[in-house]
């Protein structure tokens, strides 16, 4: 019993001495005693042969060196060549997290104690967004890990659209970056000034953003990692913000007046998608050649045009926005404008009372629409040719008529003058005048109607059952 319990307390103290040496500092004052590869690496090119070769006491080492996890990407770097081997020398107290030793024994917190520096392969492997740091002493070919720091980051950014409308939704995507805690993205105007600055984390990679002005936007990121170390590779993309060109809309109203009443060039139907409508140009041609011309620059982009001359015009709209892109699609509408002062003609039958004697009469003159289909004043000159002869005689015949107009309905009156129509009574005299008519053509700058006209003079001593004419005929205004 006594002997168990000291083989016990002999055991317990191994452990702890073992326990307490593993803890310590080593000192590697030379190597080549327990070589983990027998004859050294000596030169990068042998490295992925002797990994091979010793494979299975590397991994048993790195088990005891509490780095099993490490074990997988140090192999697969290695083997497929991802990694760079280079040359170098560690200095005298170079300290090393642990060391790999024959058969696979691990030795943790090794330093370098040799009194010449150390040549050395060294390679780095990534794992996590770690980098692990190896040296491989050429003599020994023992694998050893120095230190662990955080990877240098790599910046990725992605833009979409690249080609995109104003004020359209753009989206910066830096979600491809590596190793990044701390991203941050500028906006530079097509001017060259910088328009933003936008900070984002590993947690928030995405931003999204628009603009107004049209042309060429670029971005630059820098990505971190957790030690504030900056990536090294060109970080950029481009936008290109463009201008979708407006659409016309044309309203004319009316689109058959008269000289000298105003119409409606209207544009304010006018769209654009992405800005706004700045400025609408309105042409006007009569014949093919351009006969007026305005641009409109503020809303509601309307333009009160008096025509002093009549023809058939047409009208053409273009409008822009404020960025200068003009519409493409086709405003145009047809406009007629008609006069309002007409020659004149009109011809019938005329009676005179007595034995209503019968008389052809014809007058030529001009009207003026006052106030077109409302209200026309008319003067007329001619004469009626009398049929029956003594005692009722040929004679001269004007007007001057007021017109007032009913859709094709007119009716009016006035004053006229007629020379001598009977004998010895009937002098010549002042009349009053009746005018009734309907319009049974209306074309462009002429109207056809046939009209009824009462005469009565002004002569003392001359009832109106003596002295009357009756006049029925067609007028034509020209």
């Amino acid at each position: 019993m006594r002997c168990k319990k000291t083989l016990i307390l002999i055991v317990a103290l191994l452990v702890l001495f073992s326990l307490t040496t593993f803890a310590k500092t080593h000192e590697l004052k030379r190597v080549g005693i327990a070589p983990l590869m027998k004859c050294g690496v000596k030169a990068p090119d042998d490295f992925k042969a002797l990994l091979l070769k010793y494979e299975k006491e590397i991994e048993k080492g790195f088990t005891a060196a509490g780095s099993a996890s490490l074990y997988p990407d140090f192999m697969e770097q290695v083997k497929n060549a991802t990694i760079k081997i280079k040359e170098d020398v560690i200095p005298k107290g170079q300290r090393m997290q642990w060391m790999l030793f024959r058969a696979g024994k691990a030795v943790k917190d090794v330093e370098w104690a040799g009194k010449k520096p150390l040549e050395v392969h060294m390679l780095t492997i990534q794992k996590d967004c770690k980098d692990y740091h190896f040296i491989v002493p050429k003599p020994c070919g023992n694998i050893a890990l120095v230190n662990d720091t955080n990877s240098v980051p790599e910046c990725g950014i992605m833009v979409s659209p690249e080609k995109a409308k104003v004020g359209e939704t753009i989206t910066v995507d830096l979600s491809g970056s590596k190793c990044a805690t701390k991203m941050v993205v500028k906006v530079y105007h097509p001017a060259g000034t910088l328009v933003e600055t936008k900070e984002l984390t590993a947690g928030d990679t995405v931003w999204k953003t628009s603009f107004k002005d049209i042309g060429d936007y670029f971005f630059e990121a820098e990505v971190f990692n957790a030690d504030g170390v900056v990536c090294q590779n060109v970080c950029k993309a481009k936008v290109e913000i463009v201008n979708t060109p407006p659409e016309c809309a044309l309203t004319v109203s009316p689109t058959s007046t008269y000289t000298g009443k105003p119409v409606k060039l209207d544009a304010s139907g006018s769209t654009d998608v992405d800005s706004k409508v700045a400025k609408a140009d309105f042409t006007i041609s009569k014949n093919g050649a351009v006969a007026d011309q305005k641009a409109v620059t503020s809303e509601p982009f309307v333009w009160d045009k008096i025509f002093t001359k009549s023809g058939k015009y047409n009208v053409s709209l273009q409008v822009a926005d404020e960025f200068g892109a003009v519409s493409t699609n086709k405003c145009e509408a047809s406009l007629e404008v008609q006069k309002r002062l007409y020659g004149l003609v009109e011809a019938g039958p005329m009676l005179a009372k007595g034995t209503y004697s019968g008389y052809l009469f014809a007058r030529v003159g001009f009207a003026y629409l006052i106030v077109p289909e409302k209200l026309s004043m008319l003067m007329s000159v001619g004469g009626a040719l009398t049929l029956t002869g003594a005692p009722f005689k040929s004679h001269f015949l004007s007007n001057l008529l007021l017109l007032v107009h009913f859709n094709d309905f007119y009716v009016g009156g006035g004053i006229g003058y007629s020379s001598k129509v009977r004998e010895p009574d009937w002098k010549a005299a002042f009349n009053v005048v009746g005018n009734i008519g309907y319009d049974v053509y209306k074309a462009f700058n002429m109207k056809g109607s046939i009209f009824g006209e009462l005469r009565i003079p002004v002569i003392k001593g001359v009832s109106f059952s003596d002295a009357h004419a009756i006049l029925v005929g067609f007028r034509l205004l020209f």
